[in-house]
């Protein structure tokens, strides 16, 4: 397990959601790849790697992401609506619930739910801050990628996010 200086905890494995794996796949993956290495193991369940479309399973296994295929029963659980949660959504939900995993997401409706079950939960740029802090990542080029990011997700992480990921690495404001 590692743990941030913010108190978060890596619990067994990360599971990223869809959103998380876009904003990386299209800022920077090998913050994925040095997070399955320094981190935990980072899985992605292969009905939510479809949502992803500059990803497949061959990059995923040669970026070290695990792709997961879930048990029936989980299929048929998620297809069960839960409040507002999608399908692949309520998967990752019940595929981190049942493994005792963090789930790494952006999304708000899939962070509560989350915490409503117990399961451990990362912000996405709160993974790569982690990655800083235990010194796997360069603070500089974390800035650089959370402006990416920021880029191509600004409804998700906005500039008072981004703010506060630059000020948490101690880098000066953009």
């Amino acid at each position: 397990m590692s743990a941030s200086s913010h108190g978060h905890t890596v619990a067994g494995f990360l599971l990223v959601d869809a959103n998380v794996l876009i904003d990386f796949a299209e800022a920077e993956i090998s913050v994925l790849s040095i997070a399955s290495v320094a981190l935990a193991p980072v899985y992605v369940v292969r009905e939510v790697l479809r949502e992803v479309p500059r990803l497949d399973a061959a990059a995923c296994t040669r970026l070290g992401i695990h792709v997961l295929e879930p048990e029936v029963d989980e299929l048929a659980a998620a297809a069960a609506r839960r409040g507002s949660l999608s399908f692949e959504d309520h998967l990752c939900l019940l595929v981190a619930e049942a493994r005792g995993w963090t789930c790494v997401t952006n999304d708000g409706a899939l962070r509560r739910a989350c915490a409503a079950e117990g399961v451990a939960v990362l912000w996405g740029l709160e993974l790569m801050a982690q990655l800083v802090e235990a010194g796997h990542f360069d603070a500089a080029r974390a800035g650089d990628v959370a402006e990416a990011i920021h880029r191509s997700n600004p409804l998700h992480i906005t500039v008072a996010i981004l703010a506060r990921f630059r000020e948490r690495l101690g880098l000066p404001g953009s």
